[in-house]
């Protein structure tokens, strides 16, 4: 597993950290998974591969890549994984419990994840979300990812999944001019 010095954060009982090597609880993090990616059943084609992985399969992504995970107290509410790749951070995967949904946790995730990014000299922020979850598209551009591309799912004739990107260095200008007034 990838682990960086992300600043481990605490504010109300919420604490956000990158997974330690000692991490154990892959059946925890399958169940928080299934649970936020069910909201979506039957509203995406194709499903979700959440459903047919395994915890194999999530500790296998984790010897690759990082993986960011949200506690309420002792409980696993969310997590994200994050790929490095020669100019980018990639977000998959992006999972908080339907019911802490809509309390700011979505941007205090994406802060820890620019922040890894920005430490790895990376540059961008990336990730993909399915065309039919219009919300998500809204929310994510309201914290600032742009709409770049697309793509179809294997055996797809259509743009299945949409990529939307992060400028951090135009992030880290706008909020430099903002905070200069």
């Amino acid at each position: 597993m990838t682990v960086h010095s992300v600043r481990k954060a605490s504010s109300g009982g919420i604490t956000l950290g990158l997974a330690p090597n000692t991490f154990s609880d892959w059946s925890g993090l399958m169940r928080v998974m299934r649970a936020a990616f069910a909201q979506n059943v039957g509203r995406i084609d194709p499903p979700s591969t959440v459903f047919s992985s395994s915890e194999q399969d999530l500790q296998d992504s984790a010897k690759r890549e990082s993986l960011l995970l949200v506690y309420r107290g002792p409980s696993l509410i969310g997590c994200l994984f994050l790929r490095s790749t020669q100019d980018e951070l990639f977000l998959r995967r992006f999972g908080i419990l339907p019911a802490e949904q809509g309390a700011g946790l979505a941007r205090r995730v994406l802060v820890a994840a620019e922040e890894l990014a920005r430490q790895k000299g990376l540059h961008r922020l990336a990730l993909e979300t399915r065309v039919e979850l219009r919300s998500n598209q809204a929310k994510f551009q309201a914290l600032g990812f742009q709409i770049t591309g697309g793509r179809a799912h294997e055996g797809y004739d259509r743009v299945t999944t949409l990529r939307m990107e992060k400028d951090l260095h135009s992030a880290r200008q706008r909020e430099f001019r903002h905070s200069r007034g």
